[in-house]
């Protein structure tokens, strides 16, 4: 799932496209903003960039099974004007029952030029 060249709202979901849709039905883009997961075992990697106009700081935090996960989420603090905040992460998680995925960004200023990416894998466990 892909993002690029967008402005990122404070306090909103990251909108995505799908880059390579998933046969199986069992990873689907729902919306614009959630990837809805059938019950199993997933590896999740995103990465997320944005510019940031003055200093500030960037939070992206990734929400399933009903609530948000900040302990995987994305920081990044900049000292000086239009500079590029990013970061990435890779999480394993357990969705015993069918979920939507998604990534909140936060901001205490105005972002341009945002890319995000997310590639989802389901586990044979």
């Amino acid at each position: 799932f892909v993002t690029y060249a967008i402005a990122f709202a404070n306090a909103a979901l990251i909108p995505l496209g799908t880059s390579i849709a998933d046969p199986s039905g069992q990873i689907v883009l729902t919306d614009s903003t959630y990837i809805t997961l059938a019950p199993g075992y997933y590896l999740i990697s995103y990465h997320v960039s944005t510019l940031l106009r003055e200093p500030g700081y960037m939070q992206v935090t990734p929400f399933y099974s009903g609530r948000a996960h900040i302990e995987f989420g994305i920081y990044f603090k900049t000292g000086t004007s239009v500079v590029s905040a990013y970061g990435s992460n890779s999480i394993i998680i357990d969705v015993p029952e069918q979920t939507r995925f998604s990534l909140t960004f936060n901001s205490n200023t105005q972002s341009t030029d945002g890319t995000a990416t997310i590639t989802v894998l389901k586990l044979n466990r």
